[in-house]
This record gives C-alpha cells, sequence and structure tokens, in this order.
C-alpha cells in the first residue's frame, strides 16, 4: 500500500509529533510505500534519514508559524492509497475532507493547539470550520490515551465510532544506564548534586511547556543542592537565558542545547528527576516523559488531561 504521511513538523525538529511521526513511518515502511510530506519552512532546512521512508519536503506558497499551505498538495495525495495524517497541520488539514472516497484517511490526534491575538483567531476559526468534515471524512481516528480522548478529542470532533486509543512508544535506547562521566564534567555537575532535567524545544510554538514556571518554581528551593539542565535549543533559548539571570540562576540552570535523539538517554542516564512542568491543552501526552520513565527515572509532571 501506498502511504501518505502528512506532518507539519519532521526530526531533527525537536517535538512529539515529528517524533511520532518518525516512528509510524518506520514501522509501515516494512510492509507498506511510505512517504513523509512535510514542509521545507526555509531553504537549506534538513530532514532526518528514515531507513525505508522517501522523505518529500515541499515549500510551502505562504507559512505562519508551522502553518503551511503546500501547492498542489490534494493532486500529489490522489497518487496514494492512504493518508496519515498527524492533526494539526493548519494549512493542509482543511482541505482533506475532499479527498476522493477511495483514498483511506487516518488521523492521529495529538493536541488541542492554542494561542492568542490574530494567529489563535485563525486557529480558532480553522478548527470550528474543518474538525467536523475531517472526522466526518476519516476512516480512522488515533489517540494516546483514553482520558484525553475522553476529555478533548472526541468532544471537539465527534465521531465516536471512529476512535481507538494507540498509545505511543519510545526507542529501546531509552532504558536505565550509568551516568557519562564526559557530560558530566560538561556540565560541571558537583559531587553529590541533585541534577534536575527539561527537555523540550524552546520555540513560540512550544511555549506551553512551561520552562518560564520550572525556572521560578525551582528559584523557590530552600535547598542549594541542586542544578537545573535544560536540554532543548530554538528561539526562545535567550529569552530563557535572560529570565534565568533575571532570577537569580545563572550558575544554577545549565542550557545544553539542541541535543540529538541519540544523545538524549545520556542526559536522562545523568539525571536524578526528571520535570515536565508542561501548561494547558497544548500538551496532551508527553513522549519527553515517557523517556524519561523508560530510562529509570522519577518524573515530577504537571496534572493535565494525557499527561
Amino acid at each position: 500500500m501506498r502511504v501518505a504521511m502528512l506532518s507539519c513538523v519532521y526530526p531533527p525538529y525537536g517535538g512529539g509529533i515529528g517524533e511520532v511521526a518518525r516512528q509510524y513511518a518506520a514501522l509501515l515502511s516494512a510492509e507498506h510505500q511510505v512517504t513523509v510530506i512535510t514542509p521545507r519552512y526555509y531553504p537549506g532546512m534538513t530532514f532526518a534519514a528514515t531507513p525505508g521512508v522517501a522523505i518529500e519536503p515541499r515549500r510551502p506558497f505562504l507559512a505562519l508559524g508551522k502553518a503551511a499551505w503546500l501547492p498542489g498538495l490534494r493532486h500529489r495525495l490522489k497518487e496514494f492509497d492512504a493518508v496519515h495524517l498527524h492533526y494539526p497541520f493548519f494549512g493542509a488539514q482543511e482541505r482533506l475532507h475532499h479527498l476522493p472516497a477511495r483514498l483511506k484517511l487516518v488521523l492521529s490526534y495529538h493536541m488541542l493547539p492554542e494561542a492568542g491575538g490574530a494567529k489563535g483567531a485563525l486557529m480558532r476559526w480553522s478548527l470550528r470550520w474543518s474538525d467536523k468534515r475531517l472526522a466526518q471524512r476519516a476512516n480512522l481516528l488515533i489517540c494516546a490515551t483514553r482520558d484525553y480522548l475522553e476529555a478533548v478529542a472526541q468532544p471537539r470532533l465527534g465521531e465516536p465510532t471512529k476512535w481507538h486509543v494507540l498509545p505511543f512508544g519510545v526507542d529501546a535506547r531509552f532504558a536505565p544506564g550509568e551516568p557519562s562521566e564526559v557530560l558530566e564534567h560538561q556540565i560541571k555537575l558537583r559531587y553529590g548534586e541533585c541534577a534536575l532535567l527539561f527537555v523540550g524545544t524552546l520555540d513560540p510554538a512550544h511555549a506551553f511547556k512551561g520552562l518560564g514556571v520550572l525556572l521560578q518554581a525551582v528559584g523557590k528551593l530552600r535547598t542549594a543542592n541542586w542544578r537545573l539542565v535544560v536540554v532543548g535549543g530554538g528561539k526562545l533559548k535567550q529569552h530563557y537565558e535572560r529570565e534565568a539571570r533575571r532570577l537569580g540562576l545563572k550558575d544554577r540552570v545549565h542550557f545544553a542545547g539542541y541535543v540529538a535523539e541519540a544523545q538524549l538517554p545520556d542526559y536522562y542516564h545523568l539525571a536524578n528527576v526528571f520535570v515536565f512542568p508542561s501548561l494547558g491543552t497544548g500538551e496532551a501526552f508527553g513522549l519527553a516523559a515517557l523517556q524519561a520513565m523508560a530510562c529509570g527515572l522519577p518524573v515530577v509532571a504537571s496534572r493535565l488531561t494525557g499527561v
């Protein structure tokens, strides 16, 4: 079967949507011809090679944040037997209810996006216009957890008989292991110091990850025997670095920047506690928290539906 996988992002861009799309594409490629169609937001943008999977970056005619209008998308999709949409993908999802009936449509519901201002107004208009049509057209609707399905996804999209819960998984490399002395030295972690770990993309699309709240929280710890390691790159990295300095935490917080997926287990092995301070319905699961648990770390997480 020829499968087109639609995702607004793809590794090495950080975040759960792209990583889950990569995992699904890799698994399906054992029995099917899989093509990942994703926006190339700027010239020279690179994408992680996935064995057995064709990556088809397309330059958007128009892009706003991670919303992208890809020219010729509907015509291109007619060449496949099935389309797997990783929702939300603004600019693409509004057009999929017009796909030919022979095409199977699968929708993986990752999150309910949130934004303010004009961008938020456009998003809400798009969701009101397209969600019900999209769900009616879909042959299968997928959500990672039962509680997020019942509290958020199904009430918004309807179609109760089409939903299935398909939990996420993690790569087998995410398992308990010994900390790296080289990494300890690089981070300047002192003997006996408690290493707190945050993993998340530091850009406006992932502001809901709650790093600002975490910085305020660690600043109130009564003990000084800790160090926060922040893994993740993005446009807001300098903003959070300034915030850490403003809170007097310059020597307490280490910003590691972007870390490739293959090196992430080393950071989990280094940590004593993983912190997942996400905010609102923008967070539906938390793949990083699952990776931390697979590595044997205790996790302090926000009390959110799905998480």
